[in-house]
């Protein structure tokens, strides 16, 4: 008995693509599209290198699971969300946890520093003198 698994030939028609870009916008990969549509990994490849309607339903689908977390996420935020407002800011806007690098060439803080004398009169001193 042959054991080789049997593949369907996949034609393309509005379920199909429906389908695959239904699939791409819920963020599956192109092996997960694959099972969803029973077919292999390579059909995959060949269908989005030579059919451009099928290329564009997933290229479609990815888009549009995107723009709808990506709407939900700036929703939450605006919502007053805090986790959801600091990973916007953290992913949009540059924010970061790490502190800033210092520099090496920082200026030497003037202190003027008083000490008693040996009369205990305040005097200024400077910092090369203690």
């Amino acid at each position: 008995m042959n054991q080789r698994k049997q593949h369907l030939r996949l034609k393309i028609n509005e379920d199909v693509l429906q389908a695959a870009e239904d699939a791409a916008a819920r963020g599956l990969s192109d092996m997960q599209v694959a099972e969803v549509l029973r077919i292999s990994r390579a059909t995959i490849s060949r269908r989005k290198r030579d059919d451009e309607a099928f290329d564009a339903a997933i290229k479609r689908g990815k888009a549009r699971g995107i723009q709808e977390v990506s709407n939900a996420l700036f929703e939450s935020a605006l919502q007053g969300c805090v986790p959801a407002m600091i990973f916007y800011l953290k992913a949009r806007a540059g924010w970061s946890d790490k502190p800033p690098e210092l520099t090496e060439n920082l200026p030497i803080p003037q202190l003027t520093i008083f000490c008693p004398d040996e009369e205990g009169k305040m005097v200024e001193r400077d910092l090369g003198e203690l």
